[in-house]
């Protein structure tokens, strides 16, 4: 992604680690966790979109697993609201279509989840204006959309065509402008602004992780290739940067076919890195140290 999207997407991933690490303080604001899930969740598909840009147009290893959970998230999301206005119009046809449990979404095959879901989405899409005033926004659906196309493509799923640099670009200004436009300035925003003279610190802290810094030439850039230990390239290795001695994520990056990976933006920092795949022994890489400008290249063996 260019630097543009890469401040914006720098401050989602600040304000939600902030929010996640503070849940006390929003304890009493019952809707809050609720939209906190939806911004984590369309990080996730953030990710999975900027990986399709980074790499090539097909043979992408995108982690379903993590792009199910964030597809049945907006599903049910979606599916409540849309079964709450069905319920109000009488609309028993509606109602059917989408009345999903998270419980009920979890159980299905891998291969039924996402027509499931396609199916809360053709019906959202298709009353979204009644659906709206009911907690479910067009944001939210084209969230829904997204995270179905990222999975299928994950999943080599022929029915989805694979998702090229050109769509993943489009798709990404997207994610990023609703995730600030209708999730954070529109109701988290809000939310913590009753906070202002209750806790008056995490307001404060809460606007001040809010702030889209200018990265530039400030930032660092990680980057390198995974290989098992006869040389071959690995791909679907989970990167993760904390900062050091911290347990939150800072950065995360999903190894590609060739076993590279590319993390660019990385905040002045010292950081702990870990590599964890199935199958291989965790590499940890502790206190890294991330200098303003610095392009840090470095390869790594796994041990089954």
């Amino acid at each position: 992604m260019d630097n543009k999207s890469a401040n914006r997407v720098n401050m989602i991933r600040t304000t939600a680690t902030f929010c996640g690490n503070n849940t006390g303080a929003t304890s009493g604001i019952t809707a809050f966790a609720g939209v906190l899930s939806l911004v984590q969740n369309n990080l996730v598909l953030i990710n999975g979109l900027d990986q399709i840009i980074l790499g090539t147009t097909t043979g992408v290893t995108l982690d379903t697993n993590q792009l199910r959970r964030a597809m049945t998230v907006f599903a049910f999301h979606c599916a409540s609201a849309t079964y709450a206005y069905a319920a109000s119009a009488n609309n028993n046809t509606l109602k059917a279509i989408v009345n999903f449990t998270e419980d009920r979404l979890n159980r299905l095959k891998k291969d039924e989840v996402d027509d499931a879901c396609e199916a809360i989405f053709n019906a959202i899409n298709a009353n979204q204006a009644a659906v709206t005033p009911f907690g479910a926004g067009p944001g939210d659906a084209t969230s829904l959309q997204t995270a179905i196309g990222l999975y299928r493509t994950g999943m080599q799923n022929p029915r989805q065509a694979i998702i090229t640099k050109s769509n993943a670009v489009e798709q990404l200004e997207t994610t990023i402008r609703n995730t600030i436009n209708d999730l954070l300035k529109d109701q988290m925003n809000r939310m913590v602004n009753t906070l202002k003279v209750s806790n008056n610190n995490f307001w404060s802290l809460y606007f001040k992780a809010r702030e889209v810094i200018d990265l530039g030439s400030t930032t660092a850039k990680f980057r390198g290739t995974v290989f098992d230990n006869n040389s071959n390239e690995l791909a679907g290795v989970l990167v993760t940067l904390r900062i050091a001695g911290q347990p939150a994520v800072a950065y995360q990056f999903t190894t590609l076919a060739d076993g590279a990976f590319n993390i660019p933006g990385i905040a002045v920092n010292d950081y702990d890195i870990t590599f964890e795949k199935a199958g291989f022994q965790t590499i940890s890489d502790l206190n890294v140290h991330f200098a303003a400008g610095q392009e840090i290249t470095r390869d790594y063996t796994m041990t089954p």
